[in-house]
């Protein structure tokens, strides 16, 4: 059996274990492909559509380094920005005192700004002038600088700093700046209504984020009923008009592929040399975690990334069931899309599923 086959044959036994019902995937070496095939159902509920190549997938949390820390980038590199700007200099309601006063733009694109790893905003804000307001409020968890934390509300702040860094909204940032010229129509903040049917469908409800808001969340009648088709499955980024530095995206196993091939400066000359090596290089040293610009680096056991990838491979996942990882040193690129949230969401070890997707992978 090749390679490509046994790959195939492993994501059909987690599809029939029902850990998730479809799957997208692509491998690649630089530009060429080397596996890329669709397995299982996109959508169950409502009704069944099977899943395609082309079928476009919620890309979740991989919105961060793909729009948020990109984007920031960019604007780095053409002096709209700087990494150590001060969040205040860019979001005048983050004008506070103390500790708080010193989180910067790297801070928020590294994780260790000192703020949680999530809150209900949605219980809080209507629209994004009130998200900025209600988060400028909230005490931090620790001081900036001192401890990496995965952080949702850091990469919202994110995304509306570069809003007011650029005087545009970021969805039409990331179609102007990213998709535009990469011509990726298919890697999208907002699919269209008649894009319906090529989006894989993602949860019926909101178990997960109902246990996460604990007692808060039963005081509120705003939750989500229906099955989230075409519309992010993050309910912070639904409040925020689908479209978020956090999550949002949406996106195909080959629109997130020619991405990544940026990061490894095959394809395009979006990044310059000194902005690519941000995204493979560690920040955040003697902080809990090694964090790149946007990226987790697989510099130890666990994780997503598995045993096969070289130490200076850097990665995401989407709580959705998606991910990219790249190993710069093999020259491969790794995306496996999946909607495992769909119909409803239960736990699985998720990762565990990545890392043997990942050592099969790299055998090919």
């Amino acid at each position: 059996m090749s390679g490509s086959s046994r790959l195939a044959e492993y994501l059909q036994r987690h599809i029939e274990d029902g850990d998730f019902p479809g799957a997208s995937y692509l491998v690649a070496e630089d530009d060429r492909i080397l596996a890329e095939r669709a397995l299982g159902f996109a959508v169950l509920r409502p009704e069944r559509i099977a899943a395609t190549t082309d079928t476009i997938y919620d890309l979740a949390s991989l919105t961060k380094p793909l729009a948020g820390a990109l984007l920031a980038a960019l604007f780095e590199s053409e002096g709209l920005l700087s990494f150590d700007d001060p969040l205040s200099r860019h979001l005048p309601e983050w004008s506070r005192h103390g500790e708080a006063a010193r989180i910067t733009l790297l801070d928020l694109l590294t994780h260790r700004s000192g703020l949680p790893a999530w809150y209900p905003l949605y219980m809080h804000a209507s629209d994004r002038p009130s998200c900025a307001e209600w988060l400028s409020r909230q005490p931090l968890e620790r001081p900036p600088g001192t401890r990496v934390v995965y952080s949702d509300p850091g990469y919202i702040l994110l995304g509306l700093a570069l809003e007011r860094a650029t005087g545009m909204p970021l969805d039409r940032l990331f179609a102007g700046r990213v998709a535009g010229p990469l011509r990726l129509a298919e890697l999208l903040f907002g699919p269209a209504p008649a894009w319906r049917s090529r989006i894989a469908a993602t949860e019926e409800g909101n178990r997960k984020e109902r246990l996460l808001a604990g007692p808060e969340g039963d005081r509120y009648n705003g939750w989500r009923t229906e099955v989230a088709w075409g519309e992010p499955h993050d309910l912070n980024a639904r409040m925020l008009g689908g479209v978020s530095a956090h999550a949002g995206l949406f996106g195909t196993a080959r629109a997130v592929h020619a991405v990544a091939r940026v990061f490894l400066g095959r394809g395009s000359d979006l990044l310059g040399d000194r902005q690519r090596a941000l995204f493979r290089t560690g920040l955040t040293a003697g902080l809990g975690q090694n964090r790149s610009l946007g990226f987790l680096l697989a510099t130890g056991h666990g994780g997503s990334a598995g045993e096969m990838m070289s130490r200076g491979s850097f990665g995401h996942t989407g709580f959705t069931g998606t991910s990219l990882w790249i190993d710069p040193d093999a020259r491969r690129i790794y995306v496996l899309l999946t909607n495992r949230v769909h119909p409803e969401f239960r736990e699985i070890d998720m990762n565990a599923i990545r890392r043997g997707f990942h050592d099969l992978a790299a055998a090919i």
